[in-house]
């Protein structure tokens, strides 16, 4: 609806000046021009607009890959340290020998 309203407005306001006929054909040219100016001006912003989005959707995506490799690596420190600590807490396993046959 704003966008149909904002490609009427130039056409608005060129018969606005025709109806009041003050306006020449230069005047309503040159009117005409600047809205198709505006009007092309406009549709460059919106594709600018639109490729940003596009940026930003892309770099919200690797921030949340980032953020669950970040995690998975927690994780995993976590579970060495676990592993670590009981290792630690475990006795030494003792060292048996067997004493074969001398011959």
């Amino acid at each position: 609806m704003n966008k149909v309203l904002s490609r009427k407005t130039p056409l608005m306001f060129v018969a606005a000046l025709l109806v009041a006929g003050c306006a020449t054909v230069e005047d309503v040219q040159r009117a005409q021009a600047t809205a198709d100016e505006a009007l092309l001006r406009a549709d460059q912003a919106n594709g600018a607009a639109q490729a940003a989005m596009g940026t930003a959707q892309q770099a919200q995506q690797s921030a949340a890959a980032a953020q669950a490799a970040a995690q998975n690596a927690a994780f995993r420190a976590d579970e060495a340290s676990a592993q670590a600590r009981a290792a630690a807490e475990r006795p030494p396993a003792q060292l048996v020998v067997a004493r074969g046959e001398r011959g």
